[in-house]
């Protein structure tokens, strides 16, 4: 074997040995003889990462703590701009700002009477010996004289007076608002409880206010090519709805709001045939279609609208009481005087009272909701009703009287300081005589 053929057996034989897992440590030939293949030594890797000292790590989290708060911090910033924005685009593309602004005046005003409570209580004196309207306000009254209005708060607080300086001042009074025009002049007043909020001029003269739940105020004029128009106006006095009234829709003598504050019943006055005739529209701020109508009996004057209920409308006239179903503009109830000329009406939900005279003598006369009579007793120099959900009240000249749906009576007092103006279901219940108001309670209490 020559010396060629002996390196190629030693060099298999180190392959063979390699691929085994051994390794010879012999040179290598052709090399300077200190290079050779070494087993290499493995490498030991522990399973688990070394331990760090506590103190190294508690301080790697107070580092890191102030950075992850940060970032929160920001996340949250950004979180409530992003909220924010969502909401300002909703309100203003829905209408809910002018609400809302106006729900959070009306909470401040709430509180701020709220903490001033201890400066008030019953009875009081309002310097009005001879008023005009007497109107419930927010569990207070708002009442009004010849020149001078006071507000009042449910605890007896009085909250401002002002005078208008109108020759014909009428109220209409909202939610937590109230309106004081001049009829047949030009101009209003919109007033919270604590303060004048708009003063308004218009082109025309100006007819009739009514004010909804939630503030929103209706305004009808004359107009110069048409019969009436009616306007409505959100709380911040923006316009949301206007209606041109031809001559043969009418000119509207009582309007009153729903309950969601944004369909109206617009009772209607029209000459037809040589005869005044009435009729109610049923709109909807949000529709510009006419709505449902009622039509009167020809000859009767419409005099009182009471939207109840989604289904309900009680509507007073001179010769009968209806009830009505403003989806579809229909009678749903009715009771009709028969002669008997009306004094007063209380509507209510569930029961209503009405004052009569009947032949020359006056009657209370009391009605489930169906407007089926309960009760008819003589009422005799009894002037006014004033009714709550239980109990009715008749004002006489020198007493009030409470009677039961039923046609009991419950009590009477007859030491009044006065003659009794008015009767009102505010937050308590509350007598009027002359320029003294207090609360109405039973003679033994």
């Amino acid at each position: 074997m020559n010396k060629a053929d002996k390196e190629r057996q030693e060099r298999r034989q180190r392959m063979l040995a390699r691929e085994q897992g051994h390794t010879s440590t012999k040179p290598i030939p052709g090399t300077s003889g200190d290079l050779g293949l070494r087993t290499p030594q493995p490498v030991h890797r522990s399973t688990t990462p070394p331990q760090e000292s506590k103190t190294a790590q508690t301080s790697r989290l107070k580092s890191l703590t102030p950075l992850l708060k940060q970032r929160q911090r920001r996340r949250r910033a950004i979180l409530g701009v992003v909220v924010l924005v969502i909401a300002l685009f909703i309100a203003v593309f829905t209408g809910a700002m002018s609400a809302s602004i106006a729900l959070l005046a009306d909470s401040v005003d709430s509180l701020t009477l709220y903490l001033k409570r201890g400066n008030g209580g019953f009875p009081i004196n309002t310097g009005i010996s001879e008023p005009l309207q007497i109107e419930e306000l927010a569990g207070g009254f708002v009442e009004m004289g010849a020149e001078d209005v006071v507000v009042y708060s449910a605890y007896g607080t009085q909250v401002r007076s002002f005078q208008p300086a109108y020759a014909r001042p009428v109220l209409a009074v909202g939610g937590t608002r109230f309106v004081v025009y001049n009829r047949a002049g030009n101009e209003l007043q919109v007033s919270s409880r604590t303060r004048n909020l708009f003063t308004r001029t218009f082109d025309e003269s100006i007819l009739l206010c009514s004010m909804s739940n939630n503030n929103t105020l209706a305004v009808v004029t004359e107009s110069g090519r048409y019969t009436a128009q009616l306007q409505i106006f959100d709380p911040s006095f923006n316009e949301i709805y206007s209606w041109q009234m031809t001559q043969n829709e009418g000119t509207p003598i009582v309007v009153e709001f729903a309950p969601d504050n944004r369909r109206f019943a617009a009772g209607t006055l029209a000459a037809r045939n040589g005869q005044l005739s009435c009729n109610v529209y049923f709109m909807d701020t949000a529709q510009d279609s006419q709505g449902p109508v009622y039509s009167a009996t020809q000859g009767g004057m419409l005099l009182l609208l009471d939207w109840q209920s989604d289904s309900r409308v009680v509507a007073v006239f001179d010769t009968y009481i209806a009830v009505l179903d403003p989806r579809t503009g229909t009678e749903t109830a009715r009771y009709d005087f028969g002669g008997a000329t009306l004094q007063s009406a209380a509507p209510g939900i569930r029961q209503t009272a009405l004052l009569l005279n009947i032949r020359g003598g006056n009657s209370l006369v009391t009605f489930d909701s169906d407007l089926t009579p309960l009760a008819e007793i003589p009422a005799r120099q009894a002037f006014g009703v004033t009714a709550t959900d239980t109990d009715v009240y008749l004002l006489c000249p020198n007493s009030v009287e409470c009677y039961g749906y039923d046609g009991v009576q419950n009590w009477v007092r007859n030491d009044l300081a006065g003659h009794p103006q008015a009767v009102l279901d505010a937050a308590e219940l509350l007598v009027f005589t002359g320029n003294t108001v207090e609360v109405l309670t039973p003679p033994d209490e």
